[in-house]
């Protein structure tokens, strides 16, 4: 028997010894389950409270354990997590709290990209006030790295899709209000922020020119605007370098 082998002992003096040895081997066994099952609880209850916590600092701290994690899935035994994942990754790429300079994504390989969309897109609002530009930006005695640009409007004026593509989020956020993010060919996503509200749901294949939301205040903005965000493979552009801007406001 297993207990036998583990001790060495192959004889009793009586079967109640042999039965009292055996009762006291399970005991051990159970004892060391619950210790293990014990340590385990703890450690999912400390990994809980530090995805909350982290969650609830949000910001820069969220982003970059949000971005480290996606970027290291694949060294994990979960290969098959990835759809998961995705939208996990495109909320934490598009956090206007994210302190990260916005990288340009004007380089050689994208150059062609950023030529075709000169060309292609169409402009989200009818017309363009410009009242927050790419790039840094002084706010309330801080600075801050803005990953777009904000376009003055009317609350409900129209918001229309810049090209052809798919919803692939559209959702309310504490940063960003009711947003929606559209995915387009060769790896280019838009954003349309602080709207007042949604007009299509996630999954929804849209055209450029049409109707996807509402401008609005949602979230932190002050004023009514669109904020809008160009990303090519993940990285932000400036959006006024490939829409025809009408106005600067003052």
């Amino acid at each position: 028997m297993d207990y036998y082998e583990e001790t060495g002992n192959t004889e009793f003096e009586t079967e109640d010894n042999e039965a009292e040895y055996i009762q006291s081997i399970e005991e051990k066994r159970k004892s060391r389950s619950l210790l293990l099952i014990l340590i385990q609880l703890i450690i999912t209850i400390l990994i809980i409270l530090a995805a909350v916590t982290v969650k609830l600092i949000g910001g820069t701290v969220h982003s970059t354990v949000g971005t480290w994690f996606y970027e290291h899935y694949n060294n994990s035994v979960w290969l098959d997590t990835a759809e998961g994942l995705l939208p996990f990754e495109d909320n934490v790429k598009y956090s206007e709290k994210d302190n990260a300079l916005p990288e340009n994504a004007a380089d050689e390989q994208n150059e062609n990209i950023i030529s075709n969309l000169k060309k292609t897109m169409k402009k989200p609002l009818k017309k363009t006030v410009l009242t927050s530009a790419f790039g840094e930006r002084e706010l309330e005695n801080s600075k801050e790295n803005h990953k777009g640009i904000d376009l003055g409007a009317d609350e409900g004026t129209q918001i229309f899709a810049a090209l052809d593509g798919e919803v692939t989020i559209a959702k309310e956020d504490s940063s960003y209000g009711n947003y929606i993010v559209l995915t387009h060919a060769d790896g280019v996503k838009t954003l349309y922020a602080h709207c007042s509200k949604l007009l299509v749901k996630k999954g929804k294949k849209t055209k450029a020119g049409d109707k996807i939301a509402l401008v609005g205040s949602s979230g932190q903005a002050y004023g009514s605007h669109l904020h809008f965000e160009i990303l090519i493979d993940g990285k932000n552009i400036d959006p006024a370098s490939v829409i025809k801007i009408d106005e600067r406001a003052d």
